[in-house]
């Protein structure tokens, strides 16, 4: 069977776009319901795990960034960030007070004490409080960090990333190649 220069050009054009597509994976511990509501997770995000919490007043995000646990603070309905309020975070025995930064919109857990809590392998309850101005709201939060890991903190994401980027260069060189061969092909069959 031969192909002519239209349907080739074709297939490779089809194997090079369906090489760029990148796959999406089934996951099944992320609820889509009203009761997950107020319960705070830790998800990982380009390979660093953050903690996220929801209430009817509040959303939190809150990601390790080097020698610090940093948390942003939206409202719920509006996505405004809250900007200067008073958050106080605690697990176990342990209890501190993220300060604002106003420079980046965020608040800060410095007190190395509750962030070596959090590293530990285990399950561990974390509840924020946050207050700004006549609102103010608990987000609670179990945190399982398993044996070998560190708890919410910058992770390693350089080798899906290396991945995804010798694929993309996989399929830029087999489409490049394609066109080469085309282009060589087309002077000779003109000769004839």
């Amino acid at each position: 069977m031969t192909l002519d220069r239209s349907s080739l050009h074709r297939a490779l054009v089809a194997i090079a776009l369906s090489s760029l597509s990148v796959p999406s994976f089934a996951h099944g511990d992320e609820p889509h319901d009203d009761a997950s509501r107020g319960a705070l997770a830790v998800e990982p995000a380009g390979g660093a795990p953050r903690i996220e919490a929801v209430t009817e007043s509040f959303e939190l995000v809150a990601r390790r960034q080097g020698d610090a646990l940093v948390l942003y603070i939206n409202r719920f309905a509006t996505g405004e960030p809250v900007l200067d309020a008073s958050v106080e975070v605690e697990t176990g025995s342990l209890k501190t007070v993220a300060r604002y930064q106003a420079d980046q919109g965020s608040y800060a857990v410095r007190d190395e004490a509750f962030l070596e809590a959090l590293s530990q392998p285990g399950t561990h309850t974390v509840v924020a409080t946050v207050a700004s101005g006549s609102e103010a709201d608990l987000l609670t939060a179990s945190l399982t960090v398993a044996a070998g890991e560190h708890g919410p903190g910058p992770k390693d994401s350089s080798v899906p990333s290396a991945v995804l980027a010798l694929s993309g260069l996989l399929a830029v060189g087999a489409a490049g190649a394609g066109a080469l061969y085309l282009r060589r092909r087309r002077p000779l069959e003109s000769r004839r």
